[in-house]
């Protein structure tokens, strides 16, 4: 099973560097593919391949084997240009692991038609995307978690669309539990999405990272610990870049913590486009998360992120 888990992530990543060719920003399909979802990840600069739990499916499907019974997760990003984008997911563990679904919606207000002379005419068209991914993790040996999802990609502009499969595959290694875990992922690996006769791959990505936590201060009322994060990437569209970001996080002796983040995207543009920053509040059966992330002359981002966890035993869940 380790060995085809294995072949499996590098026949994707074969696939992958096959097809990506030299970087050319913009050159790919389904960019909102590209947009960060969750507002942990996006407060510690997108560097998130080492994160679990529910949202773990939008960045290492492999965090998903983190989820100890059931969690349900709810985004929503305020993206420039009032653009809208809407992220839903939900993960069980179930016969030995853990199953995934998520949906992502992004959704463009709509625009005025202007015909050839530049005559504004009545009519307005839209456009949208959706992504639709079914994920599973388990753990293959001591510390070593394996998830796969599954895409559906759909692409609407005015009475034209396109769609696409694809897939990710990733592995997430506690190299020293609780201190530092390893993550290796591969995203996007899929068909071209068509617009009638006309195609284009789509933006995948292959990464390496991880999260190194040192604990500050540790005794029975309070936890105090310093979490940095780090991703390397090579994306078709950016070629190779890195992500980093770190996080403080204080816990309570009732199971509630609180932090503080802060993080950095080497490929954005712009001055101060790169920053990000957030916090988070966990309560244990709840987790509610806000970050903010300049795009320069574009504007500003924001993400509200709510983490629901339940348990049939006792009504709550070990902390992700």
């Amino acid at each position: 099973m380790l060995k085809l888990c294995f072949l499996t992530l590098f026949s994707l990543a074969t696939a992958a560097a096959n097809c990506a060719g030299a970087a050319s920003e913009g050159a790919s399909g389904g960019q909102f593919l590209r947009i960060g979802v969750g507002a942990k990840a996006s407060a510690l600069g997108e560097a998130a391949s080492a994160i679990s739990g529910v949202q773990a499916i939008f960045y290492n499907p492999a965090g998903l084997a983190g989820v100890t019974d059931t969690e349900l997760y709810l985004s929503q990003v305020q993206w420039v240009l009032d653009t809208n984008y809407s992220n839903l997911a939900a993960a069980k563990r179930a016969y030995g692991g853990v199953f995934g679904l998520a949906v992502s919606y992004l959704s463009n207000p709509a625009t005025d038609k202007y015909d050839k002379f530049g005559t504004k005419l009545s009519d307005t068209y839209s456009a949208a995307d959706m992504a639709v991914a079914l994920g599973y993790a388990r753990r293959l040996a001591a510390g070593l978690d394996f998830g796969l999802n599954a895409k559906y990609i759909s692409s609407r502009l005015d009475t034209e669309s396109a769609t696409a499969l694809a897939a990710d595959a990733g592995l997430k290694y506690a190299a020293i539990p609780g201190k530092l875990a390893l993550g290796l992922v591969l995203q996007n690996a899929g068909s071209r999405l068509n617009y009638i006769n006309y195609g284009d791959s789509l933006p995948m990505n292959f990464k390496l990272g991880g999260q190194y936590t040192l604990t500050l201060e540790k005794d029975r009322s309070i936890r105090k610990e310093i979490g940095i994060f780090t991703d390397i990437n090579y994306m078709k569209d950016s070629g190779v870049y890195a992500n980093i970001g770190a996080e403080l996080l204080t816990a309570y002796a009732k199971e509630s913590a609180f932090s503080l983040r802060c993080g950095y995207r080497t490929n954005a543009g712009g001055k101060s486009a790169g920053i990000s920053a957030g916090l988070g509040l966990d309560m244990t059966t709840y987790l509610v998360e806000y970050a903010y992330a300049p795009m320069g002359d574009l504007g500003n981002t924001h993400r509200l992120s709510l983490t629901l966890r339940f348990s049939a035993r006792n009504g709550a869940t070990k902390r992700s």
